[in-house]
């Protein structure tokens, strides 16, 4: 990735040029025509702004609508920043020859021009930026000084009008101005070619690769009948509560539509709504939900006349077939219960002839057409589609006429979502090789989770029907579930995975609906998949069951299924640069970030003090909550109070708030210019380790001199946590290391021993850390007053807290501790008698090597060149490898480790592949591998082994060497 990624998704950091309004009772004098016996009045028959729109009619062979306005001038300045143009067009009849736009310089010459069909009824859009216009001989335009707009009435039709309304000369189109029907290609130097909202017209164009049966078997009739009364019965059919009833009262007046539908608030993207003139598509989805419920439970015909022109209205606005919006991006959060509204209500919309139009409207906004053929390779943000538009495909899929077109468009679903469930490359969305969910370009369960959630309902809905996944997606998405259960504890993910939502308690865990996907998966296919379902039965803990809870639980106990156990084990997820420790009841999350891997998603108004979160985070989650359930606020872990300098294990420069803020005016997932950091493990998970080199870019409020080296090693219920080569110039603030920061509670007592080899103390959860001396340690309880990470509010809270302090501007510092996890009164006394269970054997600016003197194992964390000519075993060690060792009988297990996912330069997100990078370790004596192993290749020289090992995704390659 770049130095630092930036996304600004609003407009507003470029501004608007200029607006054109058509209110009040003088038409403006920058609008003129050409043209006999045309004109051009305001009108109050459809409006898409304020009251008036713009009505322009001709009876000519060709007449001319010319915008004279200074702002096209002063847009056309940001030229390069994608200033354009945005309007829209009502039009009461649809033609077969297009508007033409020509945009003119001061001589009337044509610099720019784009074509905007006219084969819709209604309102459309035209949203396109000047660098995705054409010339007059259709090349590539550049930066001219256009002075006017000129609107060419269509070819060939002599007495038309249309309305024209909502003009604006920008100095930013949106960068997702969505191609459609009237302007296929108005986004044609899009960049980015994985970007997804913005392909339904693109997907309409294609053909169907599967044919429509010519019959299908009462079996598999019957298998659409079941998948039919599953989707429906998943939109709630529920009268309206209290507070629903209120807010239709509610919507009725914000809406204020007309009783034939014509008009109404504007309907726009959320992003594009002006506050207190127009709506988005979550009120006409709310609307159209509301008063099919009321009428389906009530049959008070208000309901049913309210519904129809609220149909009317939507498909007048625009939301309708082959209609962009201007923009639609993620559209998909806000019309899931739409699909619902319109298949409860078909009989009344038929009854009105609405039901055709609003049925194709409605399967064309599904996405549908997307599953006309296999994914692309390079689609990116598939669990936004899986999340969001699952189920309206499904719905959208058993519209069709005949139970032979049904069956084809549930047999393409299927074989779609299944082409979705493969590892896909580099850091664009989807599962990774690690078991990962990426979306934004980084592993966010918080995006990742609701998609398999989604993934889970659509089983649900298929469950041993021919529309399950087939065996290789099944595999996928499983071991999606299972990674997920790893990197969680119990339902919570914590900090390391939190994205911009830390401490969020909804964005922060896996929800009710995201744990019955295990359930609703153990049992799609013929044969119960018992993994799943005891997955299920303990994530279940603490959930109130609903019935369809008690519906699974009663049915896997009868199959003798028990909840499983807790995860055990090291697992490694370098695809976040994240390792995973689980002992007993914890998780052991520890965090680093690269230039590929972000550490955290900084937004304007999310997570703005969100930083640290990956500067070798060390969070433990395992403490139980008064019902039972291990939780991250149990843990010790809340907002209200929370210094954001100081996340567990990071070591950090201690920042006031202003500085902390991000400065970044979108949005930034921040990287940061090392490629090493990540983890790696041993004996398939029983040992396992961390390592990173951490610094910063020279931006904003950022400090390019800071730099450390970092390491955790897990062994048993050790964590031993290392740091050297600790720098920076920052003279202001100091430099700390934090072992950990907890909530507390009023007259809490602590306290800490103090002996000839360190410090002793337990944090209140009881775990134990020891601290070798000649640190600069400060534990304290205090009051902490912090602001929110959105609103910037201030909030109180007590927190205990330790760190290690490594002073202003520090130069090489070094810091060493341990965290003890269940630590036994045995192992405490050994701990104070200076008996540990582990040796330090290096600590500096090449390496960090720990052995664990029970097991031998050692592990190296090597951050430049290694070679130690006294060594006994390791000689040599490639850069930037993580390498571990444990003797056996006749010889060595090894693993060898690159964290680096090799993916080189890019701004967002890439689907390169993961590079093959090699690592060479030399050993004293001669060695053989025990087995053949691919990525292992072995040389004999001069009494020595060396070894080198094809490393890619992150993942470590263990092997056993035999003693020659």
């Amino acid at each position: 990735m770049n130095k630092y990624s930036f996304l600004a998704f609003s407009a507003l950091i470029f501004g608007q040029a200029g607006a054109q309004s058509f209110e009040g009772n003088t038409l403006p004098q920058e609008v003129k025509i050409s043209g006999k016996k045309s004109t051009i009045s305001l009108s109050d028959k459809y409006y898409k702004d304020g009251k008036q729109s713009l009505l322009w009619q001709w009876v000519a062979p060709q007449s001319t609508l010319v915008f004279a306005s200074p702002d096209i001038a002063k847009s056309v300045k940001n030229f390069k920043k994608r200033a354009g143009v945005k309007l829209w067009v009502f039009n009461e009849k649809p033609q077969k020859t297009p508007l033409v736009f020509n945009f003119v310089d001061a001589q009337g010459q044509v610099q720019y021009t784009f074509d905007f069909n006219l084969n819709f009824t209604g309102w459309r859009a035209a949203w396109i930026s000047y660098s995705d216009m054409w010339t007059p001989d259709g090349g590539k335009t550049t930066e001219k000084p256009i002075v006017a707009m000129n609107v060419i009435s269509p070819k060939n039709v002599s007495n038309s009008h249309i309305f024209i309304d909502r003009v604006s000369f920008e100095n930013y189109v949106d960068r997702q101005a969505t191609p459609d029907a009237q302007i296929p290609e108005n986004n044609r130097h899009l960049k980015r070619d994985i970007w997804h909202w913005g392909l339904l017209h693109k997907w309409e164009q294609t053909p169907y690769d599967l044919a429509i049966p010519a019959q299908i078997s009462p079996a598999q009739k019957a298998q659409i009948a079941q998948v039919e009364k599953r989707v429906k019965k998943m939109y709630s059919e529920k009268n309206l509560s209290e507070k629903e009833s209120a807010r239709l009262l509610e919507l009725d007046q914000i809406l204020h539509i007309s009783p034939d539908g014509t008009k109404g608030a504007p309907l726009m993207q959320k992003n594009n709504v002006r506050k207190g003139e127009d709506v988005s598509f979550i009120e006409i989805n709310d609307y159209l939900d509301l008063n099919s419920r009321a009428y389906i439970n009530t049959k008070n015909p208000k309901f049913k006349n309210d519904f129809i022109k609220g149909v009317k209205y939507m498909l007048n606005q625009g939301f309708a077939y082959e209609s962009g919006m201007g923009t639609n991006h993620h559209y998909g959060y806000d019309i899931k219960e739409m699909f619902g509204a319109l298949w409860r209500m078909e009989e009344v919309l038929k009854q009105e002839n609405l039901w055709n139009e609003a049925r194709k409207a409605l399967v064309f906004w599904s996405g549908l057409a997307e599953t006309r053929a296999l994914v692309e390779a390079k689609r990116d943000e598939l669990c936004d589609s899986w999340n969001t538009l699952l189920t309206p495909r499904l719905t959208a899929a058993l519209w069709a006429d005949t139970p032979e077109e049904k069956y084809r468009n549930l047999k393409s679903l299927s074989r779609w979502i299944s082409s979705t469930l493969k590892f896909t490359p580099g850091t664009i969305g989807g599962i990774k090789i690690d078991g990962t969910g990426f979306h934004h370009g980084g592993n966010y369960p918080a995006y990742s989770v609701p998609g398999y959630a989604g993934i889970g309902e659509y089983l649900n809905c298929v469950e041993k029907t021919d529309f399950v996944l087939d065996k290789p997606a099944y595999d996928v998405y499983k071991f999606a579930l299972k990674s997920l259960v790893r990197y969680a504890n119990l339902r919570d993910w914590g900090l390391a995975d939190a994205g911009r939502h830390p401490f969020h308690p909804v964005y922060g865990g896996m929800s009710k609906r995201a744990v019955l996907a295990f359930a609703y998966t153990a049992v799609s296919n013929p044969e119960l998949d018992k993994e799943l379902a005891a997955d299920f039965l303990r994530l279940s803990k603490g959930i109130t069951p609903s019935s369809e809870y008690k519906k699974f639980i009663n049915l896997f106990e009868k199959e003798g299924v028990k909840p499983s156990d807790s995860p055990q084990g090291f697992y490694v997820f370098n695809y976040a640069s994240q390792g995973i420790y689980r002992y007993q009841n914890y998780m052991v999350s520890l965090k680093g970030f690269t230039q590929n891997i972000w550490g955290a998603e900084l937004y304007a108004r999310d997570n703005r003090y969100g930083r640290y979160q990956s500067y070798g985070l060390v969070q433990i989650i395992g403490t139980a909550n008064k019902d039972g359930v291990i939780t991250e606020r149990a843990s010790g872990f809340a907002e209200d109070g929370w210094d954001w300098n100081r996340a567990p294990g990071v070591t950090s420069i201690q920042l006031p708030w202003d500085i902390l803020e991000s400065p970044f005016a979108g949005s930034d997932m921040l990287t940061q210019p090392s490629t090493f950091a990540g983890s790696s493990r041993l004996a398939e998970g029983k040992y396992g380790m961390f390592a990173m080199k951490l610094g910063e870019y020279d931006v904003k409020n950022f400090t390019p001199s800071f730099k450390a080296y970092k390491s955790v090693f897990c062994f048993g219920n050790q964590l031993i946590c290392l740091g050297s080569n600790i720098s920076n110039d920052n003279k202001e603030y100091p430099t700390q290391t934090t072992l950990f920061q907890q909530t507390a509670k009023q007259n809490i007592v602590y306290s800490y021993q103090k002996n000839r080899n360190g410090y002793m103390f337990k944090d209140f959860t009881g775990t134990l850390y020891y601290v070798p001396k000649g640190q600069d340690l400060k534990i304290k309880l205090r009051e902490q007053t912090s602001p929110n990470d959105k609103t910037k509010k201030m909030a109180k809270g007590l927190f205990y807290s330790a760190v290690l302090n490594h002073g202003n501007a520090p130069k090489a510092q070094k810091y060493a501790y341990t965290v003890f996890l269940n630590a036994d009164e045995s192992q405490e006394k050994r701990i104070r008698k200076g008996r540990l269970d582990y040796q330090i054997l290096r600590q500096d600016e090449v390496a960090h090597i720990v052995k664990d003197k029970p097991s031998g194992v050692e592990a190296y964390a090597v951050f430049k060149e290694f070679r130690d000519d006294k060594a006994k075993l390791i000689k040599e060690i490639s850069e930037q490898t993580m390498v571990m060792v444990q003797p056996q009988n006749s010889g060595i297990l090894m693993s060898v480790c690159n964290p680096d996912l090799d993916l080189g330069d890019y701004n967002y997100t890439t689907s390169r592949e993961s590079g093959v990078t090699h690592r060479r370790v030399v050993l004293n004596g001669n060695f053989e591998l025990a087995k053949p192993n691919e990525k292992v290749e072995v040389k004999h020289h001069a009494g020595k082994t060396e070894i080198k090992v094809a490393c890619q995704h992150g993942i470590p390659v263990e092997f056993s060497l035999n003693k020659r």
